[in-house]
């Protein structure tokens, strides 16, 4: 991918300076990937591609960084590719940008020319490439994280002036912090910070019938109605069998005040 054929929608840009990105560097004793300069300099923030890639700006990275490693070393669940990131080595990475969908985009100090992408839905790291452009290309591409898509627009958002217009509320507005784009944010905050999808995620390995494939259902909070899994937050996939495409069922996993547990409903033509 190239900078110039990124297609700008909505201004103003969110950029970054080049001092912004030096004193960064400097105080967390690191050199950035290549192309992350260019990026935040000339694109700043924003979500690249369908609503789909956003790569972090300084003061992001400088933000979140550090509740980012305290999650990762609680619930850290890709053992499988210990090879290619073991989790010693992955709570000294930086994360330098995610996806829509949970999907994290991080590299190692020591090694700023190979970045990795912890995928939200699966237990497998992902070498993405050795420069960002490269990396952000890769998870549009792939198929790996997403179902691969040409669009290369870029739409701009400052998260320091969203933050600031969050907490001046008008008059007859809802109360501060209780809108619903306030809840949804609290909700993927507490989701984040629990594990609670890695949690549903091990039941769900332990039901799925062999030769099934798991997809995203859902992923919410449950206020009211009858319910195995009773009020709280709940996440479900279909179970579809790899060779025929065929509906096997339905896993539902849920979390409340004080109970937690899964059920798998087969499907009625199963």
């Amino acid at each position: 991918m190239k900078i110039e054929d990124v297609k700008v929608v909505g201004k103003p840009l969110a950029v970054a300076t080049a001092a912004d990105v030096d004193a960064l560097a400097s105080r967390l004793w690191i050199t950035f990937p290549a192309g992350y300069r260019e990026y935040v300099t000339r694109l700043g923030e924003g979500v690249l591609g369908g609503s789909f890639v956003r790569i972090y700006p300084p003061w992001r990275i400088e933000k979140e960084l550090p509740e980012w490693r305290r999650r990762i070393s609680k619930y850290w669940f890709w053992d499988e590719c210990r090879e290619l990131l073991p989790k010693e080595r992955a709570l000294e990475c930086v994360i330098i940008g995610d996806t829509v969908n949970g999907d994290e985009l991080v590299f190692h100090p020591s090694r700023p020319n190979r970045l990795f992408v912890l995928p939200r839905d699966s237990e497998q790291v992902f070498d993405a490439g050795d420069d960002l452009l490269t990396a952000i290309e890769w998870m549009c591409t792939s198929g790996e994280v997403v179902e691969p898509f040409r669009e290369r627009n870029f739409e701009p958002f400052d998260s320091r002036i969203e933050a600031e217009g969050r907490e001046k509320k008008v008059a007859g507005a809802d109360p501060e912090g209780e809108s619903l784009d306030d809840i949804v944010e609290l909700v993927e905050r507490w989701a984040k910070r629990h594990a609670v999808k890695e949690l549903a995620r091990k039941e769900l390995r332990g039901q799925t019938p062999k030769g099934g494939k798991a997809e995203l259902l859902y992923e919410g909070i449950l206020i009211d109605g009858p319910s195995k899994m009773d009020v709280g937050y709940g996440v479900a996939w279909r179970i579809i069998d790899k060779e025929s495409g065929k509906l096997l069922g339905t896993f539902r996993w849920g979390k409340g005040d004080g109970h937690e547990g899964s059920e798998f409903e087969p499907a009625k033509n199963g």
